[in-house]
């Protein structure tokens, strides 16, 4: 790719790499300095992923912990509840979970205009490690981390 291709994704606001780009810009440089690099790697959600909305906003930024893979069962309170990313159909969510059997549901946030949850089975589903949110983006008006339309309901 030469520097005209690039400059041309960079300036088109449609491309992906320039809407991601857009989205890192709010990142404070400096919280990247704290970041443990040797515990896994990040995770972005997506400009139109509001599963766990409004405890996760669009442009929220998530280590991933690759080492816990087992969904946790167990009484938790709003803000203890584990948060995986599950792959499924070449997907990924970014959700609370439960397993039964061999039923795994992806649990959105009890807020949410999303489904409160999807039912897949479990052995087409990879969890891919816990989460631990790094940065979450201020929801403002004309912002993608805040208030939803109602379209989802």
């Amino acid at each position: 790719m030469d520097k005209r291709q690039l400059t041309s994704i960079l300036q088109d606001p449609a491309s992906a790499t320039h809407r991601l780009l857009r989205m890192w810009a709010e990142v404070p440089l400096l919280l990247m300095l704290d970041v443990d690099w040797e515990r896994g790697p990040l995770v972005l959600i997506g400009t139109e992923d509001r599963m766990m909305w409004p405890l996760l906003p669009p442009g929220s930024l998530l280590q991933l912990d690759q080492r816990v893979r087992t969904i946790t069962d167990g009484s938790f309170s709003e803000f203890e509840r584990p948060i995986y990313l599950i792959e499924y159909r070449t997907r990924f969510f970014c959700c609370h979970a439960q397993r039964r059997g061999d039923t795994l549901r992806m649990i959105s946030h009890g807020e949410s205009q999303r489904p409160p949850s999807i039912s897949v089975p479990f052995k087409e589903a990879r969890v891919r490690g816990q989460l631990t949110p790094i940065f979450r983006p201020l929801a403002t008006r004309g912002n993608v981390a805040g208030r939803p339309d109602r379209r989802y309901r």
